[in-house]
């Protein structure tokens, strides 16, 4: 694979985060120069959203590396518009997320919303997500032995697929389990209802934490990214930013407008 001249690296987890030094180091092994414009805190659930009511703040911590005031979506704009301003990143990695971005949660992922924002202004962008079991300490070991071998793959691709935007998710399982690189539809079922709960008496917040009722066990789709990973799979699931449904306005193809004057 030709060796990219720039990648910018962001996530939603926060300039400090484990999960954001494992895609740094990863960016070194691709690209000949590598920035790294991240949220200065934890973003994680916004999505694609930007900042449109307080001005974004950048801080430098080093050559190349800022910490950005604002949503993962922010930070690739503010890269874009400041920073590269000169030339736009050949790549934009974003992650590596600590925790799967699976099923329901991709719509709502701050890291994928970052690749979606890179993608809309025409630049390759790939999420990285790796899951884990509930009170697990954080193991980027699957995504750091994987990841370099899955980007090149997808990339690979980008001359008969066209424009790459897409979804990874490393399975938390024994290294020598890992059965290989799977392609993925996103499935749905595993978010049931929004709940609410209160907040403890030592917790310094006010009001209720928002959450869902799930049920992951109810997605059984064979070719879902749930299912790939249960069967030690890496899933790989493309994207695309818009939310126009094609197939039904291809129904509509023969329809006539209708009046609604009357």
């Amino acid at each position: 694979m030709t060796r990219f001249q720039r990648i910018l690296v962001t996530n939603d987890d926060g300039i400090d985060a484990p999960g954001l030094a494992v895609a740094e180091q990863l960016a070194t092994t691709l690209a000949d120069e590598v920035w790294v414009v991240a949220p200065q805190t934890d973003q994680s659930g916004v999505g694609q959203g930007i900042s449109m009511h307080q001005p974004l703040r950048a801080l430098r911590r080093e050559a190349r590396r800022y910490a950005v005031s604002g949503t993962p979506a922010d930070c690739v704009m503010y890269a874009l518009a400041a920073l590269c301003a000169d030339r736009a990143p050949d790549l934009v990695l974003s992650g590596v997320n600590w925790g799967a971005n699976l099923s329901d949660s991709v719509m709502y992922s701050g890291t994928v919303g970052a690749v979606l924002a890179a993608n809309h202004l025409g630049i390759d962008a790939i999420a990285l997500s790796q899951a884990y079991h509930a009170g697990a300490a954080p193991d980027f070991s699957v995504a750091r032995a994987y990841a370099r071998r899955v980007i090149e793959s997808l990339l690979a691709r980008r001359a008969r697929d066209g424009s790459c935007c897409w979804s990874v998710n490393f399975p938390m399982q024994p290294l020598d389990s890992i059965r290989g690189l799977r392609f993925t539809r996103q499935t749905r079922g595993a978010i049931r209802a929004p709940k609410l709960t209160p907040v403890t008496a030592n917790d310094p917040h006010a009001g209720q934490w928002l959450g869902f009722h799930s049920n992951a066990a109810a997605v059984d789709d064979p070719r879902g990214d749930v299912a790939a990973l249960r069967e030690h799979h890496v899933s790989a699931t493309p994207l695309h930013g818009t939310r126009c449904n094609e197939a039904l306005l291809a129904r509509t193809a023969d329809d006539p407008d209708i009046d609604i004057r009357r």
